[in-house]
Order: structure tokens, then sequence, then C-alpha cells
């Protein structure tokens, strides 16, 4: 995955901090100043071509790792949504009952997938190249 930003300030050994623009979240909205989220977030980087604060960079991240990630977090809640359920229907009681266990396995799945997105929240970033 590829990305531009700006370096706003150097960390130790050989980081920088990178300014980036949200552009997943905020590319169709149109609520600017509205959102919890600012429209910038800040990235460390390893900063192998030695860029100063102030100049515009190329980003690279690993692609296969997020989308790993992405899917083991959103499709992990989802996939306990219908376990819970097919368990429900197994022990063959009614269905609120039914229903009850998919929103309980659909909660087991969403904190699992809280607690592995906090794990694997670092992503490694490396500055690759200026950006004209």
């Amino acid at each position: 995955m590829t990305q531009t930003g700006v370096v706003t300030k150097l960390l130790d050994k050989g980081l920088a901090q990178v300014a980036v623009e949200r552009v997943t979240a905020c590319h169709h909205c149109s609520g600017c100043g509205e959102c919890v989220y600012g429209k910038q977030i800040y990235v460390e980087a390893q900063n192998k071509i030695y860029a100063k604060p102030g100049e515009r960079v190329v980003l690279e991240s690993a692609t296969k790792t997020i989308m790993q990630v992405t899917l083991l977090i959103y499709m992990l809640p989802l996939a306990l949504l219908f376990i819970g359920y097919a368990v429900g229907a197994l022990m063959h009681v009614d269905q609120q009952t039914c229903v009850i266990t998919s929103a309980v396995g659909f909660a087991i799945g969403a904190m699992i997938a809280v607690e592995l997105g906090k794990r694997f929240k670092k992503i490694d970033y490396t500055i690759t190249a200026y950006k004209r």
C-alpha cells in the first residue's frame, strides 16, 4: 500500500513522524469539521531517505498484512453471528433464542476483534521516496 504524507518531525532510531491524509475514511464524506476523527493521522515511519520536516514523501506498507488484519477484524464477528444462530438451531430452540445466541456470538466476535485490533494496530511504514 502506498500513501503520500508530509514529514512533521524527526524521531529517534531513524524514524520520522509523518502526517498522512485519511483518504479511505474521508474520501466520500462531506462532513468536514463535524467528524470526531481528524482528517490527518500521524504515523511513525522508517526514514531510509533521511527526509526532513516539511518534505512531502511516499510511504509504503505491507498490503498483505493490512488486508489480513482487516479481513480478520471484519469477518470474525460476522462468522460468529452465523455460528451462534446455527448453535441455537441445532439445539432445537425457538426463533427468539436463536436470535439471542447469534447476538451473543456477534458480541463475542466483536470483543475478540477489538483485542486483535489493538495488538495488530502497529503497521510498519517506510519512507521510500520524495513526492514532488
